[in-house]
């Protein structure tokens, strides 16, 4: 073990600093913090980490897949049976890209791998903390669905399809490959609203368009069967039909709430709701017009407390707004929704990790106390911005909790600081809320010297 300098954007705070409460000053840890150095070759270990995450092998497992799928097509299919398996293989992966982002199975599949007891192995237990990387199914089932269209529609134009199948699939071909451009992560990092409106618009014109080409296709291929029966044989017809009933439910429950504001700050506010009461780790979309854009919140549950609460902090026009306005009505859509803060159930104990607004969904794990925990919020005026009842209730689950001032102290390091609450309090495992640049930071820091780390992937 060595003692190193802190990574890039690591601890500034000078010998003595006090912070604005009167938690564990990480001061007296600066400037040198003993860590051990990240096990494994550079590049190997990049790889292992960065490049082939959970979420990019599950990504090539569905590609691989196809590709078997696809050398299977070419081996047995038999003879007239060729755009009927096409269409097949589009609208299985497409079926598989929209239901592994239905709320009730995104929360079902939460529910059953987070219900693992804690006394199995652990190793066990860190696997099926994963569940949250079930994005990279919806990205892998997304491209084999595009690159099957594109096949179809080759296919199609060769094979003489009639005319309607034949444009019906170059439009749809045109608008799904606007949806992944879209979705690729610098263009929805940076253009999120116009990603989230193209996603929505096109995915539902898609949606239309493979039914005309299903109802198309069936009609080239009937034989001596009716149209009604050769529709309702067809498999694509099926899944489709299963896709749109996904897609339609989470509208099903459209509805504008009553909303208490709480304001903490200029710079937060905090919204109580009173219609539903979620359980630890689930967000909620809320929105000011539905149609047009959605925003998502870690729901705040108290023990034994009807409703939630939300916390939004300024990072935006539409945060600022919500802040200046203070708002009392609200769109929500669909049902709360697991992520990455439901996995908490699996461990023992845990380190809990923060930065800024990121507090709000590890609030509800605070309040619950679970689990033994140790707390590291990194913030700018932390009881100015969010208020000393948030600081009460840290202080209450950690006595020892660091909650570390970035205006007085400047910034820390996390990975540093983090790795010693690890070691200290013998948990088993880190989870971090941040943002991308920061989650990214500490879990390969973490990872990279054998430490359970998990936070959120940020794929939608």
């Amino acid at each position: 073990m060595a003692l190193i300098k802190p990574e890039r954007g690591g601890f500034a705070a000078s010998k003595g600093a006090s912070s604005t409460t009167d938690s564990d000053n990480d001061s007296k840890y600066a400037p040198y913090i003993s860590v051990p150095p990240k096990k494994g070759i550079h590049g190997l270990r990049s790889l292992r980490y960065r490049v082939f995450d959970v979420y990019r092998r599950i990504f090539s497992i569905v590609f691989f897949g196809n590709v078997a799928a696809a050398c299977a097509y070419v081996r047995f299919t038999s003879k007239g049976k060729e755009m009927a398996n096409l269409g097949i293989a589009v609208a299985a992966n497409l079926t598989i890209a929209i239901l592994i982002r239905q709320e009730y199975i995104v929360n079902a599949l939460f529910t059953v791998f987070c219900a693992m007891p804690i006394s199995t192995p652990l190793w066990l237990r860190m696997q099926c903390a994963q569940v949250f990387h079930l994005g990279g199914l919806h990205s892998g089932c997304t491209i084999a669905a595009t690159t099957w269209l594109i096949i179809f529609s080759i296919a199609a134009t060769v094979w003489h399809s009639s005319s309607v199948v034949q444009v019906v699939s170059y439009l749809i071909l045109t608008l799904m490959l606007a949806m992944v451009v879209s979705a690729y992560p610098a263009f929805r990092r940076h253009l999120h609203d116009k990603f989230e409106i193209t996603h929505r618009f096109a995915g539902w014109t898609i949606l239309g368009l493979f039914w005309i080409q299903a109802i198309f296709a069936s009609l080239d291929a009937q034989g001596s069967l009716t149209l009604g029966d050769a529709i309702l044989r067809s498999p694509v017809v099926w899944m489709l039909a299963v896709s749109t009933f996904s897609i339609i439910v989470p509208w099903l429950h459209l509805r504008k709430v009553t909303v208490r504001p709480e304001t903490l700050s200029s710079h937060a506010i905090r919204l109580h709701f009173d219609y539903c009461t979620p359980v630890i780790g689930t967000a909620v979309r809320l929105s000011t017009h539905p149609l047009i854009e959605w925003h998502a919140f870690a729901t705040i549950a108290k023990p034994k407390e009807k409703g939630f609460s939300v916390i939004i902090s300024n990072a935006g026009d539409w945060t600022s707004h919500q802040i200046r306005t203070a708002p009392t009505k609200l769109w929500v859509r669909g049902i709360p929704t697991c992520g990455v803060a439901r996995i908490v159930p699996l461990f023992r104990s845990i380190v809990l990790v923060s930065t800024g607004s990121g507090i709000g969904p590890c609030l509800p794990i605070i309040y619950a106390k679970r689990a033994p925990m140790r707390i590291f919020w990194s913030t700018r005026n932390p009881e100015q911005t969010f208020g000393s009842a948030i600081i009460d209730s840290i202080k209450d689950t950690d006595p020892h909790a660091i909650i570390h001032d970035t205006k007085t102290q400047g910034r820390p390091d996390m990975v540093a600081i983090t790795y010693r609450l690890y070691k200290e309090s013998g948990a088993e495992a880190v989870l971090i809320i941040s943002n991308q640049k920061v989650t990214q930071l500490v879990v390969y820091g973490l990872e990279s010297r054998g430490i359970p780390a998990y936070g959120a992937i940020f794929d939608s």
